[in-house]
């Protein structure tokens, strides 16, 4: 093998790896891996996750409307700094960080309790539900504050909803602010 060949080769090889992770982004990869094997152990749990983070985005976009309409419109809202990113933002970072947690740790409880499924879904189906019955409830309320007072029979609806599903899987409320 000439020089030349085998420069043309590593120089090849080089170009190839250098593409490979340009175009592929294998950090990225790595770290999708990683939640998708925490939140999905099973494809059933992708439907739920879905309308979960579904409802999570309605609760972020109602608040939104709920404080322009408070405040004379989004713009008037902005101007009076009401809707800042900033306060947005750590309302919805602790409420993501702890989503997320709870869907590790049922993920997790999946993983690791393969002997008896039947328990990890029947704890994993109560968290989601809860969860997806305080987004809801939270929905309701937004709606509520933006003067959308003929909501009020769903608020009510949801809240004796989510009190049955919490007495059924015996749950208590706690220091539930909403």
């Amino acid at each position: 093998m000439k020089e030349n060949e085998f420069l043309e080769i590593m120089t090849g090889a080089y170009e190839y790896a250098y593409k490979s992770v340009e175009y592929v982004r294998p950090v990225f990869v790595f770290i999708s891996t990683i939640v998708s094997y925490l939140l999905f152990p099973n494809e059933a749990y992708v439907a739920p996750t879905i309308g979960l983070f579904v409802a999570l985005i309605l609760d972020l976009a109602t608040k939104y409307y709920a404080i322009s309409m408070q405040n004379g419109g989004f713009r008037n809202a902005i101007i009076t700094r009401k809707i800042s990113s900033e306060s947005m933002w750590r309302g919805t970072k602790k409420k993501l960080v702890s989503v997320l947690m709870v869907m590790i740790c049922c993920g997790l409880f999946m993983r690791f309790t393969e002997f008896l499924p039947q328990i990890a879904i029947a704890i994993t189906s109560i968290c989601y539900g809860f969860m997806f019955f305080r987004e809801t409830q939270s929905i309701a309320e937004n709606l509520i504050d933006a003067g959308h007072t003929d909501m009020a029979w769903f608020l009510i609806l949801v809240k004796k909803k989510k009190k049955e599903f919490m007495e059924d899987n015996d749950i208590s409320e706690g220091n539930d602010s909403k």
